[in-house]
């Protein structure tokens, strides 16, 4: 299959761009209004949405324990593991039908020996975009498994995120790693007025609401449990990535999020966004 072979779906209003070379998001559009970054130097982490697993973000030292068997991933230039298998694996098209599409593919590697079955499903409508994930071990023992995705949202002039549920800012004893230490967020409301470089997990569930001139989009997740927030260099100025994890950093050694998948059992995860054009002020 062709490395750079696109998949559109579109509504009336909006439309996306899904490449089949790691499964993402490539383009995202409401009212031939751009809200997803695209990459300019063909990183998959870099711009558009990248969808990471069987691992999101970094395994420190790219080593982890699992049942009692020491596994070694493959390293970064930094040395730490990063964003899984997922991104890098080539998506087959299971069902297609204009406004929505389900890929899928298997996905395993060098210190990871199970094979994880990774179906992925869009949906797009007038002013909703859905993406589900379902994940089902194939391999005959216990697979330890991370799911996230890695959108990077545009904006203009500012951009506010802000939820009615409380969260917890996860404190790091070392530059990309929590502690298991937090500090409750309540209200939960960050602001590009607060002029912070963030490379940041927090444990939050429930709806956010991003607010930039002229829209606002609201997500709502289900079963991912954590965000992380990034604005640097990658986002170029004119994006933040907001990433819907079912765990933080280093959860392959600290366990926070960990989810174990059984032998022939599925697991399921998605987001929506709400689109909500506005006028500007």
């Amino acid at each position: 299959m062709d490395r750079n072979q696109y998949l559109k779906i579109r509504s009336d209003r909006m439309n996306a761009s899904i490449d089949l070379h790691g499964g993402g998001i490539q383009g995202l559009e409401a009212d031939n209004v751009s809200l997803i970054k695209p990459s300019n130097d063909g990183h998959k982490t870099h711009g558009g949405m990248a969808i990471l697993a069987p691992y999101a973000n970094r395994v420190r030292n790219g080593t982890y324990s699992f049942m009692g068997s020491t596994h070694k991933l493959p390293l970064n230039k930094e040395g730490n593991a990063i964003h899984g298998f997922a991104k890098d694996s080539m998506f087959s098209l299971i069902k297609e039908d204009g406004s929505s599409c389900r890929i899928r593919s298997v996905l395993t590697g060098k210190g990871y020996p199970w094979k994880i079955r990774l179906d992925i499903s869009y949906l797009i409508g007038d002013t909703d975009f859905k993406c589900t994930a379902k994940a089902h071990n194939l391999s005959d023992t216990p697979a330890p498994f991370q799911m996230g995705f890695h959108p990077y949202f545009t904006y203009s002039s500012y951009w506010s995120l802000i939820s009615n549920q409380p969260g917890a800012y996860l404190e790091y004893k070392e530059k990309y790693f929590p502690d298991g230490s937090a500090k409750v967020i309540d209200p939960f409301l960050l602001e590009s007025s607060d002029g912070k470089n963030l490379d940041n997990s927090f444990l939050h569930s429930g709806k956010v609401i991003f607010t930039t001139r002229g829209r606002k989009l609201i997500i709502d997740r289900e079963n991912l449990n954590y965000l992380v927030l990034y604005n640097g260099v990658y986002s170029e100025g004119k994006s933040i990535a907001i990433e819907p994890m079912t765990a933080p950093p280093d959860a392959f050694n600290n366990e926070l999020g960990l989810l174990t998948l059984n032998p022939g059992s599925t697991i399921r995860v998605s987001f929506k966004i709400k689109v909500i054009m506005t006028e500007d002020v």
